[in-house]
């Protein structure tokens, strides 16, 4: 069953991760994927550290859908990056490691440079699979990920089961996104959803269940793709000034309730 989530990077360094477990309780979440960078995740933390964090989710009855990563695949300190984050993945209790598939978009990567990746990428999955975890790649602009036929060449030359994509509309036409779905289909993992209205202003973030992409449709697609991850609530904007906090608790707690409203009318498995 589909659940609930948000990403604990909405909060950034406005709050600590004890404050993001406690706002994420009240909204009525059900789990939290910790952002890989102070002051959620100091360099200084060390497992021990992790696993209290692990702890504190637990006590409040989150789950971790997976650890926000910043482990570049293609670049030099990636592999001794990875190890860093499969060790904070695996005190978390989480799922799957998120990382970035390059620095590139795939349709500049040069040959030498997918070579570079995918390579990373069999070396990421391998290591994962080892400690009994998963490896998500975040659909970005800069990776391989940003077009779906790089997400695709890159689940066929990588080819190994632990490889899965985190999904995001990504500058995909609205109504091409369900397509993106059903191709990508049993790869994708969890999703980061925004959603935004265009006016005569240009465009605008606005609540998941208004806008120009329709997340009740794409959870029916995600769902009918056998998709049992989180959607996570990835931002919480509203134009373009920052909401106050009392304000973006709000909001955060319409768009979670907006996805639960949602998979209520999902057919049971």
């Amino acid at each position: 069953m589909m659940k609930a989530g948000i990403c604990s990077i909405i909060w950034k360094d406005r709050l600590s991760l004890p404050d993001v477990i406690a706002t994420a309780v009240r909204v009525g979440a059900q789990g939290i994927e910790v952002w890989g960078q102070p002051p959620h995740i100091p360099e200084s933390l060390d497992v021990e550290g992790v696993a209290r964090i692990r702890q504190e989710l637990r006590e409040h009855g989150l789950g971790a859908p997976q650890y926000g990563s910043y482990a570049r695949a293609g670049e030099p300190p990636f592999r001794a990056q990875l190890v860093r984050s499969l060790d904070v993945t695996e005190a978390l209790g989480a799922r799957a490691c998120r990382i970035w598939a390059g620095s590139a978009d795939a349709e500049v990567l040069d040959g030498a440079g997918w070579e570079r990746v995918q390579a990373d990428l069999r070396f990421a999955c391998e290591q994962a699979e080892e400690r009994g975890l998963l490896i998500t790649l975040e659909r970005h602009s800069h990776t391989v990920t940003n077009r779906l036929w790089g997400c695709m060449r890159t689940l066929e030359e990588v080819r190994h089961p632990a490889l899965r994509i985190n999904f995001q509309i990504q500058g995909t036409a609205p109504a091409t996104i369900a397509e993106e779905i059903r191709l990508l289909g049993p790869h994708i993992l969890n999703i980061h959803a925004i959603n935004y209205e265009i006016s005569p202003a240009g465009r605008s973030m606005s609540p998941l269940g208004r806008g120009e992409v329709d997340w009740a449709h794409l959870v029916q697609c995600l769902n009918a793709a056998g998709n049992d991850g989180y959607v996570e609530v990835e931002f919480v904007n509203r134009g373009s000034a920052p909401l106050p906090l009392k304000n973006l608790e709000q909001e955060l707690a319409k768009d979670i309730a907006f996805l639960n409203s949602v998979f209520a009318t999902l057919p049971t498995p």
